[in-house]
């Protein structure tokens, strides 16, 4: 039986309507710094991979002809993004200085995180959070308010 390769690491793809303000989103929100961009013949944006810290992001622009669909063009988006980092409440302010919509505000969860979630002007939702304390299944399911 072959073993799976070893993964390297793993990197968002995000498809969008318009690039260049994508960008501009992820730099002022996220302190995103561009790293390589990759341009078809025609113009259009094949991606732009971006780092977010340690994390890498790539960006295109939407090609209907390769399936590659922005969350308007699809009525929103089934992912969520999460950027765990030291000060989530610091980047979530400035998420929301830059644009993006507060999808559910930052505050202290059950499960041991102090989290919040953002949706960006392209249409990505993001998971900002850090970890607080491990618990537990047991503890968590002990925690969890009746409502979820």
């Amino acid at each position: 039986m072959n073993r799976p390769s070893r993964a390297l690491g793993l990197v968002p793809h995000v498809f969008v309507h318009d690039v260049e303000r994508a960008l501009a989103f992820y730099r002022t929100a996220f302190g995103a710094t561009e790293l390589f961009r990759n341009v078809l013949p025609d113009g259009r944006v094949l991606f732009v991979e971006v780092a977010i810290g340690d994390a890498r992001l790539l960006v295109s622009q939407e090609i209907t002809q390769l399936g590659a669909l922005a969350p308007p063009t699809l009525g929103g988006t089934p992912t969520l993004l999460t950027l765990e980092v030291a000060d989530p409440d610091d980047l979530f302010r400035r998420a929301v200085f830059a644009g993006a919509e507060v999808e559910a505000p930052i505050q202290e969860m059950f499960f041991g995180e102090r989290y919040g979630r953002v949706v960006d002007p392209l249409g990505h939702r993001w998971a900002l959070t850090t970890k607080r304390e491990q618990y537990t299944p047991e503890d968590i399911d002990d925690r969890t308010p009746p409502e979820v």
